[in-house]
């Protein structure tokens, strides 16, 4: 079963219902393309990921930093470069340092390499020559001899190409704490200016986090201009697994938890078969009917909260993790105020005003702020945690980027007033100002994956009633009174792997729900074949939509503007050329792709043009809403 998308087709079309109220969708485009105008950006204005990005050091670098420079110096790294002594001269110098850029330049990096070092030995008071000679030996890997030549400079005269040249070098030894070090230091010498180091930081990070996590699968996680980014380190095929994933942190949404019960902490599903049945419906069902029920249903153990029977859960064990993780801080039993937030999911809606107008449940956040304070207490906090301990407790959550418009809590204050009440009535205070709030619910919004168990009950007991089906009235009456397949169980979940994948409005992955170590999670299959080094991409809305419409959901919810290789090669509608842009008459519209019907010409030569540029590749007939 297809994983929901992170905006599901049915969360569409619900969020459609309340933007109606406010806009017309074409309304809407309008509005978000004055937005683009008078914030200075076009439509083609591309979105910079390095600014969003910290380049903080993680609590505990410094013990790791102090391990890694033992490393160095265990395997010769930190011994001082060697250099032949020679008369100096500078000219010479110039001479041999002008013949190895042009052999470098012409791909003979060994020859380069002898004439750098000749002109770093008649002329070694030149900065420049140890920075080239450190390049070289990079590009041929010669780790030792590259970095051995960085730090044969002295650090206060060091330039920025070395920094970046030693941080290369130990990112590529592993030493990735030493290797943001050494980036970050050309970073600030430059005054986050070079493009490229901010670059190379970030991509270090990636590879300190993320590389474990892709261990074993066919997948890398890199950084790119847009941010984390997935790509295939092999040739895939089509249907073939790419990575598997289970949630850090997970939430039922409150429409889906009114309708069918599950796991708070797992997602199994604990439909009955009087929830499913209806009591009315159960109750006018005679002995024998309810006996093949109950026969064919899967056996539903619910384990509630024993203090305030809010949530329930599949196992003792569940509960047991739960509580530890987030629940001790959120029972209203424990914590009286928490009872408001627990009382607004239930009701499951988003129509109240000023308290919350988004499609994943606010009990995400809270669970969120929830296991921070948990990971405070297991560092042993007494009293007012330090900053680093806040730090510490915080980690987990960093590398879930978030990115919105400032000022958007003050539309939920109520929501940001529940929560406050909650976490200044926990043990250890946690302050939720207006841009802690703000921070956390972008990072929720941006990244959270919809999900659900891949079975539940019904469907087991679908197929126990058909397999133990007899000839007779009492089946028959069951079977009528089967009224299809229940809502589904959705929940929403922060994925440390697939939150990294980037958008298409023609993907080429399924993210489907699936059993991860025997807990409902995702797995990530390649929907078509992928190329070594193609970047996998899914989509966060209903494609089915046209263009116009894609757009301006995606800039709605996710702040980006689409230009994807589908949103490229189709138009808005038949006033304009999706080739050209040339503008048709009212009288006379342009025609449209007989086959997709999302792109419209002004000639068979436009047509023709953009075929071959791009629009054979994503030409096919799209489902629609």
């Amino acid at each position: 079963m297809d994983a929901k998308q992170k905006m599901s087709n049915g969360d569409v079309k619900k969020a459609g219902k309340l933007a109606e109220e406010a806009m017309t969708m074409s309304d809407m485009l309008e509005k978000f393309k004055s937005e683009l105008e008078s914030a200075g950006q076009d439509d083609n204005a591309e979105f910079n990921a390095l600014r969003l990005c910290s380049q903080d050091p993680y609590p505990g670098d410094g013990e790791k930093a102090e391990g890694e420079e033992a490393w160095l110096q265990e395997h010769s790294y930190t011994d001082p470069a060697w250099i032949m002594e020679r008369e100096r001269d500078p000219t010479a110098a110039a001479m041999e340092a002008e013949v190895a850029q042009v052999l470098r330049d012409t791909g003979s990096h060994e020859k380069a390499l002898e004439h750098f070092t000749l002109a770093l030995e008649l002329d070694p008071g030149v900065l420049d020559y140890w920075a080239l000679r450190a390049q070289a030996n990079f590009t041929l890997k010669n780790y030792r001899e590259a970095f051995r030549d960085c730090i044969s400079v002295h650090k206060d005269i060091r330039p920025v190409a070395m920094w970046k040249i030693g941080g290369r070098v130990l990112s590529s030894l592993g030493q990735y704490v030493l290797s943001e070090v050494w980036l970050r230091r050309a970073s600030r010498l430059t005054e986050g200016n070079d493009y490229e180091a901010l670059l190379l930081f970030q991509q270090t990070r990636i590879h300190r986090f993320y590389d474990p996590l892709t261990e074993g699968t066919s997948v890398q996680v890199r950084f790119t201009k847009y941010g984390r980014a997935v790509f295939c380190t092999e040739d895939v095929a089509e249907g073939q697994e790419l990575f598997r994933d289970t949630p850090l942190v997970s939430s039922q949404t409150d429409d889906s938890a009114k309708a069918h019960p599950a796991c708070s902490h797992c997602a199994v599903s604990l439909l009955t078969a009087e929830d499913y049945f209806g009591m009315d419906t159960f109750r006018r069902m005679n002995k024998a009917q309810k006996a093949i029920i109950k026969k064919a249903w899967p056996k539903v153990t619910a384990y509630p909260c024993p203090h305030c029977k809010r949530e329930k859960y599949c196992s003792l064990e569940c509960r047991t993790h739960a509580w530890r993780q987030h629940h001790c801080h959120l029972c209203p039993s424990i914590n009286p105020p928490a009872a408001k937030l627990y009382d607004f999911c239930a009701k499951g809606t988003t129509q109240e005003k000023g308290m919350w107008n988004s499609m994943f449940s606010p009990m995400i956040m809270a669970r969120i702020w929830a296991n921070i304070l948990t990971r405070v207490k297991e560092l042993g906090v007494k009293g007012e945690p330090t900053k680093d301990q806040w730090a510490r407790a915080k980690e987990p959550y960093r590398r879930f980027l978030g990115f919105g418009v400032s000022g958007f809590v003050k539309q939920i204050p109520k929501m940001l007033k529940i929560m406050q009440a909650i976490f200044q009535n926990t043990e250890i205070k946690y302050k939720i100002d207006e841009l802690e709030f703000e921070r956390r619910y972008y990072q929720v919004a941006c990244n959270v994956q919809s999900f659900g168990p891949p079975c539940v009950t019904w469907h087991e007991f679908v197929a126990e009633f058909h397999r133990t089906a007899r000839p007779g009235e009492n089946h028959r009456r069951v079977a009528q009174e089967m009224r299809g397949e229940p809502k589904d169980v959705t929940f929403g979940g922060l994925y440390a792997l697939q939150s990294s994948l980037n958008h298409s409005c023609d993907k080429n992955v399924d993210v489907m729900d699936a059993v991860v170590d025997g807990k409902p999670g995702v797995v990530i299959r390649a929907k078509q074949p992928i190329k070594k080094g193609g970047e996998l991409y899914t989509t966060y809305i209903d494609t089915s939509m046209q263009r116009p419409q894609r757009r301006a959901w995606l800039y709605r919810a996710y702040h980006f503007w689409c230009e994807c290789q589908r949103c490229k090669y189709e138009g808005d509608d038949c006033s304009i050329c999706t080739q050209c842009g040339k503008k048709a008459r009212k009288d006379s519209p342009f025609s449209v792709c007989s086959r997709c019907h999302r792109a419209w010409y002004c000639s068979s030569q436009c047509q023709k043009v953009a075929w071959k540029a791009g629009h054979k590749k994503i030409c096919k007939a799209w489902p629609t809403n």
